[in-house]
């Protein structure tokens, strides 16, 4: 009997060849997150002159964290990816950001990865990427875990696919403790959900 293959289950991101070709076909894609990018920088704050310290996980090669730091061009911002040849691509494409970013590498599919984040942070944003770990359990767990990760009156974001639906991952974000837990963007498949560490 033949094997059945997780059609979900594609992505080689230990093959530096695989994600340099991965990245290069979401080139294509940024000009359409041009706008949720926006949304997510204005939701974080309406002062672009905001210091604010940045956690994006599953940040990849840098999209979301190069667009967050040339609108507020006096915060920093850590990205968490399980990829090294990712951050090895993101080192270089923000290599013009230096000082203001770094990487750290842990795979938020596997409990207790925080712990190899220091300190809390006054925003985390993620795209699409959480959706990646597929299993509810596994996306439950990243909630609670991010939660732990944001400062008082913090907010954490995610722009994602909506895989389990929508009204799953807003009860989930409240199961871990954000309040003011809400859609901020509706696209449908995709959506921006997210809440408040009070």
């Amino acid at each position: 009997m033949a094997k059945l293959v997780d059609p979900w289950d594609h992505h080689d991101w230990s093959s530096q060849q695989y994600v340099n070709q991965w990245a290069e076909g979401q080139d294509k894609r940024e000009v359409e997150r041009k706008e949720i990018f926006l949304l997510i920088a204005r939701t974080l704050s309406d002062d672009s002159q905001a210091a604010l310290t940045i956690l994006d996980l599953g940040a990849g090669y840098g999209a979301l964290t190069q667009f967050l730091l040339k609108h507020f061009p006096n915060s920093t911002a850590l990205c968490q990816d399980g990829s090294e040849e990712m951050a090895k691509l993101g080192r270089e494409r923000m290599e013009h950001l230096t000082g203001r970013f770094d990487y750290v590498l842990c795979d938020f599919s596997k409990p207790g990865w925080r712990q190899k984040i220091k300190g809390t942070f006054d925003a985390v944003v993620s795209a699409i990427a959480i959706h990646n770990v597929r299993s509810p359990e596994i996306i439950k767990s990243i909630y609670a875990e991010t939660f732990l990760l944001i400062k008082t009156g913090g907010l954490f974001l995610n722009f994602d696919r909506m895989t389990p639906s929508r009204e799953d991952q807003l009860a989930w974000l409240q199961d871990a403790g954000f309040r003011d837990v809400q859609s901020f963007w509706d696209g449908g498949r995709r959506a921006l959900v997210g809440g408040y560490r009070g």
